[in-house]
This record gives C-alpha cells, structure tokens and sequence, in this order.
C-alpha cells in the first residue's frame, strides 16, 4: 500500500496549500488517499477512503493499520505503535508568483480587492443559506412543541402532575424533549443569524473601504 499523502490543494481556494491559510489542509497532516487527519492517521495508508466512524476509532483506541499487518490493535505496550504516520515526500518545488493575467488587460483596477470582495460575498452568501436553513428547523421545532403541548393540554395533564399513568408520563417526557429540541434549535438559528450579520457589516466595511479610497 502507498504511504500517506499530504493534501497539496487548500480546502478554502482550491488552490496550492499556503501557511497563511487557517484550513485543516493548510495547517494540518491530512491525507489525501485515507482522508484521515492528525490523530485519526494510521501509521500507514490503507490505500482507499477511511469512513469517520473508523478514523474516530483509530483516534481514540489503539486501531492502527500497518503494511505488514494491516488492520489492528496496536500493542503500545510492546512498542507497536511507536513512530507517527508515515508520508511520502510531497514537497512541491518552490516557484516564483505568475503575474495576474487580469492585471495586463486592465492594470488600473486593484484586482486583489475585487477577489477579496467576491470572496466575503461568497461567504456571505453561505452564511445566508446557514441561517435560512437552521431557521427553518426552528420554525419546525416550534411546530413540534406546539402539537406536543396542545397534546397536553387537552389531556389535561398540564394542570397537575401527581398520579400519572404510563400515558401522562410519557406525554409529559415528551413534551420536555421537544422544550429542549426547540431551545437549541433557536439558539442554534441565533448563531447563525449572529455570523451572517458580521459577515455583512464585513463586506460593507470593506465596499466602504475601497469607496473612500477611490
């Protein structure tokens, strides 16, 4: 099997990896055969894709893979698995920066600020989409609590609590999961309207920004 190879493309940009770059793929040993990172790499690559729920045990037990014994438990006590995963060299050689092709044909715009804005508007998009999404599954835990409540109520299982049945309590667990399914769906819908505004008022600083140096 091929030793581990290190992603050379940035998760962000799709371009080469850079150390100015705060992705995974730009900061971190992952791989791009396995697909594992970090402490979920074994010591050698399996040679196809590792599914989560196996890079999570090899993270938190002594799973490993080996050429020589592919998978199994590591013997750390033994000396097994003593030495980090192992990577080819996949150093790329250093070249110098091509000039921007746009920059030729139209040298007075600042193109670096217009890939800077697009970019923010494309983040911004995306934290849209995050937010209409989790509002959405708000609006449905709401729904949810509502019909178990009125289930409640008409039950009248609401007004006293003493001496329920089977039935009232399990309507009664019921109806505290759904209080608990729709607080963290809201906060999680406030997280995400939190991060669309500041991706906002960003693309607005940055619009206003570039409109005063103009």
């Amino acid at each position: 099997m091929p030793r581990h190879q290190q992603v050379t493309t940035c998760r962000r940009n799709g371009g080469p990896v850079s150390k100015f770059c705060s992705c995974e793929h730009c900061n971190l040993s992952v791989c791009s055969v396995c697909g594992a990172g970090e402490g979920s790499l074994t010591t050698d690559c399996p040679g196809q894709k590792v599914d989560f729920d196996k890079q999570q045990e090899v993270y938190e037990t002594d799973l490993d893979y080996t050429d020589e014994r592919g998978w199994h438990l590591a013997a750390k006590n033994l000396g097994d698995k003593t030495h980090g995963p192992r990577f080819e060299n996949t150093e790329m050689p250093v070249s110098p920066p091509r000039p921007d092709p746009r920059a030729t044909v139209a040298p007075m715009i600042d193109w670096a600020a217009v890939d800077r804005t697009a970019n923010l508007q494309h983040e911004l998009a995306k934290k849209a989409i995050a937010w209409v999404l989790a509002d959405r599954i708000c609006d449905d835990h709401t729904a949810s609590l509502d019909r178990v409540q009125d289930e409640a109520n008409l039950a009248g299982f609401l007004r006293g609590k003493a001496d329920l049945d089977d039935q009232g309590r399990e309507l009664l667990g019921r109806l505290e999961q759904a209080k608990i399914s729709f607080k963290k769906a809201c906060r999680r819908a406030e997280q995400y309207d939190e991060e669309f505004r500041q991706a906002a008022r960003l693309l607005v600083a940055t619009l206003e920004e570039k409109s005063t140096v103009a």
